[in-house]
């Protein structure tokens, strides 16, 4: 059975959501899911590099937090069943698009996609917020760069020109703020590689048998 700390080790299935250790509205990522995470991920990993089954849901979070998880998908030997579930808003959509090339992004019909830049606040000396705000457009860059590359391969919607693919990126965001997207508006734009249930992926266990 999936316990508290979110794993299922005879099935190599791990839950990403919010830890279960806040109360009230939804943290989104945070240190505490990212640290459970990882560790779960290495305990996999430990046993086996046979594929591992993610299933997310996901309101967002903190960047590094999501980039721990990021970089964990990345660097692990095994293959990935990447399900989003529900919502897959801001970080949740960048932390979906690790197991690109590393197995299968996915998500469920009716799982809702939030696409933007993020929000930041400064505070501090002069100094202190003029350094943050150059970090921040650094790290706003990466997260171009994540989006990109998957779009750009996948996309249906995009041409296979990098620059193309980044520029409508950057004008979307720049003119929504919010970019919401259907499961299959995803699908169009190469934030997913396919939906759950449908003829090309039709059930987790025909996806595992074929990965």
């Amino acid at each position: 059975e999936a316990h508290d700390s979110g794993l299922i080790e005879s099935t190599r299935e791990i839950f990403l959501s919010s830890s279960p250790d806040t109360d009230g509205e939804d943290p989104g990522i945070d240190y505490r899911s990212s640290v459970r995470f990882i560790t779960n991920l290495r305990i996999l990993e430990s046993t086996s590099s046979q594929p591992v089954i993610i299933h997310q849901y996901s309101s967002g979070g903190e960047w590094h937090a999501g980039m721990a998880i990021y970089d964990a998908i990345k660097a692990s030997p095994c293959k990935f069943i990447f399900i989003s579930y529900g919502l897959c808003a801001s970080m949740g959509s960048i932390i979906a698009q690790a197991p690109f090339n590393k197995g299968v992004r996915l998500c469920t019909p009716n799982c809702d996609w939030l696409i933007h830049e993020g929000s930041c606040s400064f505070e501090g000396t002069y100094k202190q917020v003029f350094s943050l705000y150059e970090f921040e457009k650094l790290t706003l860059d990466r997260c171009y760069q994540i989006y990109t590359e998957p779009c750009k391969e996948t996309g249906e919607f995009f041409t296979k020109k990098r620059g193309t693919v980044k520029n409508f990126l950057k004008r979307q965001l720049t003119s929504k703020e919010d970019w919401w997207l259907t499961s299959e508006q995803a699908l169009e734009y190469g934030f997913v590689d396919g939906i759950l249930g449908s003829e090309e992926y039709p059930t987790i266990k025909e996806i595992y048998k074929n990965l």
